[in-house]
């Protein structure tokens, strides 16, 4: 049984999403609900490939040590 289901995404990403789905012939809400199956599907070595973001996040910086900045954040998050 499929529900609705209503999301509030920058107008910029709604027409990128569209356009995608129209090129690969596959609706909006199957790539939703693929994306949905693929990050919590209950394989523990299923993750989601940070590296794919690359693009959208952009290069970082010669030398930034992603490791330390989570780190760091976690150690301040928790008070460790």
């Amino acid at each position: 049984m499929k529900g609705k289901l209503t999301l509030s995404i920058d107008e910029e990403k709604i027409k990128k999403i569209k356009k995608y789905s129209k090129k690969e012939g596959v609706s909006v809400s199957q790539i939703v609900e693929d994306s949905i199956d693929k990050i919590t599907s209950n394989s523990s070595t299923k993750r989601l490939d940070a590296s794919k973001l690359i693009g959208i996040l952009g290069k970082s910086p010669k030398g930034f040590d992603w490791k330390k900045v989570r780190t760091d954040y976690l150690i301040e998050k928790y008070g460790l």
